[in-house]
């Protein structure tokens, strides 16, 4: 085609308006925050319940890592099925249910098609409120957790972010990136029972649902199947985190022999309810997210010195966490590191473009259409 420029791309579309729908929240009787959102373009359901203080964070100094083996088995088993039972019955309602922990929270979801809505909420509300976590599950899941936790040390992504959390939060609990050992080999169903019991509650809980439903209907499911569900978690034992690093500078974590580093830089940031909270996603997107961003266009394409470069936040409820991250060559560390430091640096002294912010903040939007 005559005056076709293969070498440049179509400028972007502009971005057409749109406004994200907002859930309906309402509180269960036993104080669960329900919110909901009917969307009905295709015949599922999904569930999320977050439970706010069931994370590595609320384990006890001496149970580090219980929280995890409490999610992962709490779909081990209940008084009236199996393991392999709760996890036929989701396959047969096109759906799944699994639960994680993270350093803060719970997260128990769920997905079925939506003719098996009540069922699958059902389903929830046994897993829920009746796991029994039997000792034979609470073994497997040991060893797997054990072979998991030796095979991750000696992976250096693991190793520099254990590293690194500790120099952000020190001796905080927010620390915590992986079971202690030693409490992995000592806990039994007695000590997950607790666990559940405590920090399992209801109050505090926030339940969204989103698809093919009709709200009046599964209000009224929810307050039936868990009505029983009561209680409340004991107050919040977690310290205030300072906002400030723990420790500044280099710091080396020793791994004779490898031929890569991995390379972690950052430094701790207000958390997501701060005001600007938005325009500093927007600047550390700039920076580091995708392949147009910045560290990507130098530290990699323009030099060479890593294969994976970029920049993120990691938000907890009371603070955040700002994160560059290389993986780069041995002998290209010293390199790396000045290269994306020197970005940093520009990113501050330097307003961008209203040509980059307008890219950016376009993908940034595009992420939730």
């Amino acid at each position: 085609m005559a005056g076709l420029n293969r070498a440049t791309p179509p400028p972007d579309a502009p971005m057409r308006p749109s406004e994200l729908p907002l859930p309906d929240a309402t509180t269960l009787s036993n104080g669960v925050r329900l919110m909901t959102l009917p969307d009905r373009r295709a015949p599922v359901v999904e569930f999320r319940l977050i439970l706010p203080c069931a994370g590595r964070a609320y384990d006890a100094p001496d149970w580090v890592g219980l929280s995890g083996a409490a999610a992962r088995l709490l779909i081990a088993g209940t008084p009236t099925r199996t393991s392999f039972e709760i996890a036929d019955e989701a396959d047969r309602y096109g759906g799944y249910i699994s639960v994680s922990a993270n350093t803060e929270t719970a997260i128990l979801s769920a997905r079925c098609l939506a003719s098996y809505t009540e069922p699958m909420t059902r389903l929830i509300a046994d897993v829920l409120l009746n796991p029994t976590f039997p000792a034979d599950e609470v073994e497997i899941d040991r060893a797997n957790t054990l072979q998991r936790l030796r095979l991750q040390r000696s992976q250096p992504a693991f190793l520099a972010e254990e590293r690194f959390r500790t120099a952000l939060f020190g001796e905080h609990p927010y620390r915590r990136l992986a079971p202690d050992e030693n409490a992995l080999q000592r806990w039994q169903t007695e000590h997950l029972q607790t666990f559940h019991a405590t920090r399992y509650r209801p109050q505090g809980a926030t339940l969204l649902i989103v698809g093919d439903f009709e709200p009046e209907a599964i209000l009224k499911l929810l307050n039936d199947a868990l009505g029983a569900w009561q209680g409340t978690v004991a107050q919040d034992p977690l310290p205030a985190p300072s906002m400030q690093n723990a420790e500044v500078g280099w710091l080396l974590v020793e791994r004779p022999n490898s031929v890569q580093s991995h390379l972690m830089l950052g430094a701790l940031c207000p958390p997501r309810t701060a005001p600007d909270s938005l325009a500093l996603q927007l600047a550390v997107s700039i920076l580091g997210a995708g392949a147009s961003s910045r560290l990507f266009l130098t530290v990699r394409e323009q030099y060479g010195y890593a294969y994976s470069v970029g920049a993120h936040l990691d938000y907890y409820l009371r603070i955040g966490a700002f994160v560059a991250e290389a993986q780069t060559a041995t002998e290209n560390t010293h390199d790396a590191v000045r290269q994306i430091r020197a970005e940093i640096e520009r990113l501050i002294q330097e307003p961008a473009s209203q040509e980059e912010l307008d890219a950016t903040r376009n993908y940034l939007i595009g992420r939730h259409m």
